[in-house]
This record gives C-alpha cells, structure tokens and sequence, in this order.
C-alpha cells in the first residue's frame, strides 16, 4: 500500500515534471528516429554510387542500376536516385548533424559545391527550420538556367550519321569459362547444349520461334539490331524502349540517341524536339533499334528505325535535318544523370 501511494502522490504532485519528461522522450526519440533516416539514405547512396563506380565492368551498370534495384526492392525508383545525389552531395554529412532529411532535400539540387556547403552550416548552427533554409536557397541559389543546345539556324547544311543496322535475330557465341553460350546482348546469355559443335566466335541466327542456326556470312556490323516497343519517349534524344532479345525474352532498357543532343526539356526548343520524336514514334508498326557501348558505364546508345509503307526512317537523322538536334560523339554520366536519378 506505502508503494501505491507514493506513486499516486507523485503522479499527483509532478504533473508538469511527467510532461516535460514524456516531450523529451518523445523530442529525443523522433530526432533518433530522424537520424537513422538520414544515416540510411546516406549509406544507401553510398553503396550504390560505389557500385557504379568500381563495378561497371563486371555487372550491369549506369542507367539500369537504380531501376534493377526498384523493381527488386519494391522502392520507389526515386528514392534511390535521391540516395546517390546525398551521397554525391554530402559524402560526410556527419558534419551537419542538427540537419534533417528534409533539409538535405532542400540541398541537394544546389550544384555549386560551396554555396551548398555554407548553407548547409548556416542552417545547422542557427537551427533553421525548413522553411527558412527553402527561403534562403531561393535568394542565394537560384534555380540554374538550363544548358543551352544551339541549334543550326534553318537552312543550314546539316552534317548527317552514317546508320548502323545489323540484321535483327544475327548474335554472336562467346565463351563463359568452358561452356560456349549466345551473347543476345544488355548481358543476357543463352546457354548452347553441351554437345553443340558450334564454337566461340561463332555468328548464329535465332529464328521467330526462337531456333538457332548457323550464319556463316554474318559479321560483326550485324550484330546488336533488334526489334523493340518504345515505352516511354522521355525528351527529344532518351527513350525507353522494350527490347525483344528472342520469342518470350524481352528486356527494358533506356537509350539515348547515338551522337546527337537534343535541347533541355526546360526550354521551348527541347519541348519541340520531344514532341518531334514522339510523333516519329507515334503508332509505328515496327521499331528497330542498334545499340552500341561506347564505355564502361553501360551506357546504351542506339540508332532507332521506323518502317511505313515499305520505307526505312532514320530518327537520328530525322532530328538534324528538321533541326531539333546537334551532333554529339562524346558522353558524360551527367548527360543520364538528371533523369536516371529521379
């Protein structure tokens, strides 16, 4: 009885002090709770930015990683992309530990690395809330103008691209330790019966029900070519597209256009561009794409055909001659970055 009393006398007589004990258990476990969040939007950017660095060229890479990882894992593809700009952005953000996820949120689109760094400490030893930090980027970090893509002037000549097109069904067989198995390409293999007699280097073809036959006359030019559905035309030179590697075995990939640049979509000219290649795209009866790799970020480049009324059209070239597009040879990862990261 002497135990219960004392604990009904306290609860009775510490009201106050049983409430400011809860709000600091409550304040210390969110700001725990927060914490972890941060800490594990840090790490998994950090595993995956390492895996795209270190391992591209033993695995599939660059533009498939984060969306493998999304399908697997359920997450939602942006939030990974997230992730990896955090790393990219903060990679010791121990530095500013009063900082929350949504403040980092704020941050990372900042791409200069020292205004971002000074706003980052800024809001970190005045406490800012999050909307003081959103107002404070706003008059020192405004939004960055888009890259400018200058267009020809209408009328110029145009320097077009030799097409690549192989022939849809023509792979090649390559070794895999002692086995011999055909390389359909975006690292997808097909096993050959152990007695097969055909051997490495090898060039086959896969029919409509998917046999395989010798091609003694194909060549490497043939290589790569296949037939495919565009999904999703994300700006005037990126698709995603359904690549169909055999009968029943298809892939989802993204491409980008092979040596040329479209303008950003953030200008009325990239707009244009997007609008010129989804009507290209639009209701075609058969798609072909060939894809080349020019680097170790598997990064995907492709020549898209489009056949109506018996005639071949190049989009490539489609882009340069209408003036929607510049020729471009070299690639960065930036150039994927934006739209891959979400």
């Amino acid at each position: 009885m002497a135990e219960r009393a004392i604990t009904l006398a306290t609860a009775r007589a510490t009201f106050a002090e049983l409430r400011r004990a809860v709000e600091i258990t409550m304040v210390k476990g969110q700001q725990a709770v927060e914490l972890a969040r941060v800490h594990t939007y840090h790490e998994t950017g950090r595993l995956i930015s390492e895996y795209l660095l270190f391992n591209g060229e033993r695995a599939e890479y660059g533009a498939n990683t984060i969306q493998l990882l999304s399908d697997d894992l359920k997450i939602d593809r942006s939030v990974l992309g997230r992730c990896v700009k955090f790393y990219r952005a903060f990679p010791i953000w121990a530095t500013w530990p009063k900082l929350t996820w949504v403040h980092f949120r704020e941050l990372i689109p900042i791409s200069a690395a020292k205004v971002r760094r000074t706003l980052a400490t800024e809001a970190n030893r005045n406490e800012w809330p999050v909307a003081r930090l959103a107002r404070r980027i706003r008059e020192l970090a405004p939004a960055e103008e888009p890259e400018v893509v200058a267009l020809p002037a209408p009328g110029t000549p145009v320097k077009l691209l030799s097409p690549k097109r192989g022939a849809p069904g023509v792979c090649k067989v390559i070794a895999v330790g002692e086995a011999a198995v055909v390389d359909l390409g975006f690292a997808c293999y097909l096993d050959l019966p152990a007695s097969t007699k055909m051997k490495a280097g090898a060039f086959v073809r896969l029919d409509a029900a998917g046999r395989i036959a010798p091609a003694p006359a194909a060549g490497k030019a043939d290589l790569f070519t296949y037939p495919a559905a565009v999904l999703k035309v994300v700006d005037g030179d990126t698709l995603w597209v359904k690549v169909y590697l055999r009968p029943g075995h298809w892939v989802k990939q993204k491409l980008r256009l092979r040596d040329l640049d479209c303008p950003e979509m953030a200008t009325a000219e990239g707009r244009a561009a997007k609008r010129f290649t989804a009507a290209f795209l639009d209701r075609a009866p058969a798609v072909i794409i060939c894809t080349t790799k020019p680097d170790k970020y598997d990064r995907y480049l492709a020549d898209v055909f489009v056949e109506r009324d018996g005639e071949q059209r190049f989009l490539n070239n489609a882009l340069l001659e209408n003036g929607h597009a510049v020729r471009k040879a070299s690639w960065e990862f930036r150039d994927w970055e934006k739209e891959l990261l979400g």
